[in-house]
């Protein structure tokens, strides 16, 4: 055998291995180049005569190429699903091993904010244990706390506070009066007689908060009263004037971030 009678069926079984390739890919384009080869064809050798042999021949091959591209097609979408599914899972389990590690890092965290953020029973202690300026037994000047938080403009407790270090400075012991509105003008709701005696640096029992829709001009009038004390405020308690009849009544204002206090 000659070497062309050799390659020639070896070139031609490649031939059609390439062509069942190109159908199982581009199947449409692959038979419209079909189609137009065999029209251009079909001007030389016209369909009539024993040229239907070798058209037969050729529409045979054309099938069996189509056959075996379909073939080709079906398993190679049998083989896609389980590669996706593979895929799949091993993305779905790299995602869960993720999420696990960052649940895990996160509750790390959470536990440690919790760990150093003080429960309210324990800012309520630490309040509580916070030290306060000695005093005597009984009180020596009233202060109407909702009126001199505005002393220097907006409710402010820095204000109160600054009122009574400078009656502290001078030996006298205060009480101060709160309406229970007090901690709503001062915008936090959580402020009781504890938390106001902590941020003033007073024992809780120096620190009356009045109970709700009361207002504390009687219970501070009275309480000034019967211990014969003056008051420190700007009011001039003209609803209650009985009750404030005979009292003294010490005035100031807040200059340069500090009290003057008038008449005392």
């Amino acid at each position: 055998m000659t070497p062309i009678e050799i390659l020639t069926p070896i070139v031609l079984v490649l031939a059609f291995i390439g062509y069942a390739f190109c159908l199982s890919r581009l199947m449409w384009v692959t038979l419209g180049v079909t189609a137009a080869i065999g029209a251009y064809f079909a001007r030389t050798y016209p369909f009539e005569g024993e040229n239907l042999f070798y058209w037969g021949v050729l529409g045979g091959v054309v099938f069996t190429a189509w056959l075996a591209a379909m073939v080709l097609r079906r398993t190679e979408a049998g083989g896609l699903p389980a590669q996706q599914k593979k895929n799949a899972q091993k993305s779905t389990g790299q995602r869960k091993g993720q999420q696990k590690k960052n649940a895990q890092k996160s509750t790390v965290q959470r536990k440690g904010q919790q760990k150093h953020r003080p429960t309210p029973k324990q800012r309520v202690a630490a309040r509580r244990k916070q030290p306060v300026t000695p005093i005597g037994d009984v009180p020596s000047v009233v202060i109407d706390g909702t009126n001199v938080m505005y002393w220097d403009g907006q409710a402010d407790l820095h204000t109160l506070r600054v009122v009574v270090d400078k009656l502290q400075s001078k030996n006298l012991s205060p009480h101060v009066f709160l309406d229970a509105s007090s901690r709503h003008h001062l915008g936090d709701k959580s402020l009781d007689q504890y938390s106001f005696a902590a941020a003033l640096g007073l024992a809780p029992n120096q620190v009356t908060v009045c109970p709700a829709q009361t207002e504390a001009d009687a219970f501070l009038l009275r309480f000034a009263k019967e211990n014969n004390i003056p008051v420190v405020s700007n009011d001039r308690f003209g609803d209650r004037a009985s009750l404030a009849k005979g009292l003294k009544l010490v005035k100031g204002v807040i200059a340069g971030g500090k009290p003057v206090l008038q008449g005392l």
